[in-house]
């Protein structure tokens, strides 16, 4: 298999409560292209995911939140499962983590409930997206067309609803990530 992604970095935003499935299979993909994947978290050492109806593994943090750069990422990676974005978008450093990406026009992919941080950047209106249905009004109360497809792409930002969907995701993700930087990207529409 070609490395599309050889060289490039991937940053990976989760604290406890992350839906396992949405970091671990991503990332072996991420991994498989090429990519050089980092877990970042607010947490130091290690973070705890949630495996559907219960605790699951936990995994290595491999830089903490208040020593990671965005500039040495790019690309970001954001895992739902309910509890975790709720929690990062308390964190006023895991906002702001994301808000970089998208003002240099980096790509992010996220799935599930992972786009309620975007909306906490400020980063979603005008946006073709897609997540998981609970945040659905959240998405268009912030000014995104949300769209009730498996995997939504726009100009750089890669969305999807489920862990059902990891596939698509996927591919959609390695592609976007491949393509690097889009000049009209997430932080540059107003």
């Amino acid at each position: 298999m070609a490395k599309k992604l050889q060289k490039k970095r991937v940053a990976i935003l989760v604290t406890d409560g992350f839906e396992q499935d949405e970091l671990a299979k991503p990332r072996q993909a991420l991994d498989e292209a090429g990519a050089l994947t980092e877990i970042v978290s607010p947490k130091a050492n290690k973070v705890k995911g949630w495996k559907y109806t219960d605790w699951g593994e936990d995994f290595r943090v491999d830089c903490q939140l208040s020593n990671a750069n965005p500039d040495d990422y790019d690309a970001l990676l954001l895992p739902g499962g309910q509890m975790n974005p709720d929690s990062l978008r308390l964190e006023d450093n895991a906002v702001r983590f994301v808000r970089a990406f998208a003002a240099k026009g980096k790509p992010i992919a996220a799935i599930c409930h992972g786009p309620a941080l975007l909306i906490e950047a400020g980063i979603v209106k005008g946006r073709q997206m897609t997540s998981f249905p609970s945040i659905k009004t959240d998405l268009k109360n912030a000014g995104a067309d949300w769209i009730d497809r498996e995997v939504v792409t726009d100009q750089g930002l890669v969305t999807s609803r489920k862990p059902d969907d990891i596939p698509a995701f996927n591919r959609k993700m390695v592609e976007e990530f491949e393509e690097g930087v889009h000049p009209t990207a997430i932080g540059q529409r107003h």
